[in-house]
């Protein structure tokens, strides 16, 4: 045993990897010597040694079955056996669930975990990705570096696809900068976020794409030098007017009855998609809530509120006088993020 606990503390415990180590045969030797010092047939007042009995062989089933799955899960630690028996390992700050499967956030890569029965949005996300397309080398420069970068693709033995992706090591979810802000950014800084992703829905417009993932769980920024990474979302991305794979949850809610009586790809849904982020990261995606805030421009307020009609292209210069209006000309303003806050107490959620 590694440590001796109490009944209280096992009693407490939530996940595996608190009572048991991620090797089968030892997580076996653990079990059978927990049993021996907590079996209630060893003791007077069995009751409370039948509830933690009871508390150690479900752990324990857990562990059994997470490593028979060939996945292992501490805190800020998975370890995955693929299933042609190769290794993995991924330090990560935050797990979120979404409606593919699960991902995992760490230093410099993002790990999804998908469901087997959405294997065609993986293999459609790797292909608009890898199809994407440049007019020069100038534009491949400035913009590849926004869009995944795929380190690798696995399938799992629990059979889960598996597609690790690199992330820069100063950049972060948009999400967990919002909860970072307590759910309400200064506007300053909703301004650059939001012409960063004008500037990639211009992009994907160049391409012929409606991405339909755009939302805060899938968008990553630079705080330091203002820049926003699309990394996630792709696996619904189609080429416009084309037959529509799937928006999440949150995007299918602002579809207008047109977008979801005629399923074709728009990139009014992606524009529609940005503005919902800017009523979000203004602290109600409703946008209901800071109509009468004097610390946010009424430009942007009456924008984010707006409807989208125009192309990304007309949309963005209409965004500059936006700009303009709310804070005159462009200045950098600082948008300072301790990390070890950002990460505080996160693991699942």
């Amino acid at each position: 045993m590694r440590i001796l606990y109490t009944i209280e503390e096992i009693l407490e415990m939530k996940y595996p990897y608190e009572l048991f180590t991620g090797d089968k045969e030892i997580a076996k030797k653990e079990h059978i010597d927990l049993l021996k010092i907590f079996h209630p047939d060893l003791h007077r007042d069995s009751e409370k040694y039948k509830e933690v009995t009871s508390k150690i062989n479900e752990l324990y089933s857990q562990t059994v079955k997470l490593l028979e799955n060939g996945t292992w899960m501490e805190e800020g630690l998975i370890k995955i056996t693929s299933s042609d028996g190769e290794k993995y390992s991924m330090k990560y700050n935050v797990e979120y669930s979404f409606e593919l499967g699960k991902y995992f956030i760490g230093n410099r890569s993002i790990l999804y975990l998908i469901d087997k029965k959405h294997e065609d949005f993986l293999e459609n996300a790797l292909d608009r990705i890898k199809n994407l397309k440049y007019e020069n080398n100038n534009m491949k420069s400035e913009f590849e570096k926004y869009f995944p970068k795929v380190l690798k693709k696995f399938e799992t033995t629990d059979k889960k696809m598996g597609l690790l992706i690199e992330k820069p090591e100063d950049v972060y979810s948009l999400k967990d900068i919002l909860n970072y802000y307590s759910s309400k950014i200064p506007p300053r800084h909703v301004m650059w976020i939001l012409s960063s992703l004008y500037n990639i829905t211009c992009f994907l417009y160049y391409n012929n794409l409606s991405h339909n993932g755009i939302s805060i769980d899938n968008y990553f920024i630079a705080p330091s030098y203002h820049s926003g990474f699309l990394l996630g979302g792709w696996w619904y991305t189609v080429p416009i007017d084309g037959k529509m794979l799937g928006v999440p949850s949150e995007i299918y809610s602002i579809m207008s009855p047109e977008m979801k009586s005629s399923k074709t790809g728009t990139f009014l849904l992606d524009l529609e998609s940005i503005r919902l982020i800017g009523r979000t990261l203004l602290g109600d995606k409703n946008g209901i809530s800071f109509i009468e805030d004097s610390d946010i421009p009424k430009p942007l307020i009456d924008w984010v509120r707006g409807v989208s009609v125009n192309n990304p292209m007309e949309e963005y210069k209409l965004w500059e006088s936006v700009i303009k209006q709310s804070y005159g000309e462009r200045k950098f303003v600082e948008m300072n993020i301790d990390i070890n806050k950002l990460y505080a107490g996160k693991i699942n959620k």
